[in-house]
């Protein structure tokens, strides 16, 4: 839903960016009712028929995306330590690089459903995400066979940790010389 409203420009609704005008005067006040509405409606045809009449005389997207959020955004903790524990105990073994690369992504992809970064501009944010992406790059490095060791070792000596892409990259690269 999120992605969809993002393609649609539209997701500064759900998450208060955009608040839906209370002044009949304001220019914006028909069109913001109207994207207001259509939302809703997307909202109701995405979900299951039993659950649409909660939602029926909602007056914002926030409202009903708070309210979704609440009832259906349950912690799910033993799931995300089980995917937690796989990351963590994950190595390359004898498998290709991008095999083990891609398993390793596919767990980070499902724990970042159960545990997004925070929506919002501030700083705080950037570091949120730089460090989440240190931390990938690490567990990536330690999950690697032995034979990538001098390479590692380059790696961790850079000033500043290349990103993930180019890490994996480069460990491609080596691979492929091997």
């Amino acid at each position: 839903m999120r992605r969809t409203l993002n393609i649609k420009n539209k997701l500064g609704f759900i998450d208060g960016n955009i608040s839906k005008p209370t002044d009949s005067s304001d220019p914006f006040f028909t069109p913001g009712e109207r994207c207001n509405d259509m939302i809703i409606a997307w909202t109701q045809h995405s979900i299951s028929f039993e659950q649409r009449s909660t939602i029926a005389h909602a007056n914002t997207v926030a409202n009903v995306w708070n309210d979704l959020r609440g009832r259906f955004s349950i912690q799910n903790a033993p799931h995300i330590f089980q995917l937690t524990k796989a990351i963590s105990s994950l190595v390359q073994d004898v498998d290709y690089v991008s095999i083990y690369y891609n398993t390793l992504k596919s767990y980070w992809d499902e724990l970042e459903i159960y545990e997004p970064m925070p929506l919002c501009t501030c700083g705080s944010v950037k570091i949120l995400t730089d460090y989440n992406h240190r931390s990938k790059v690490m567990q990536f490095l330690m999950g690697l066979q032995d034979s990538y060791d001098s390479i590692r070792a380059q790696m961790l000596l850079y000033d500043s940790l290349p990103t993930l892409n180019r890490v994996l990259s480069l460990i491609q690269q080596e691979e492929r010389h091997k």
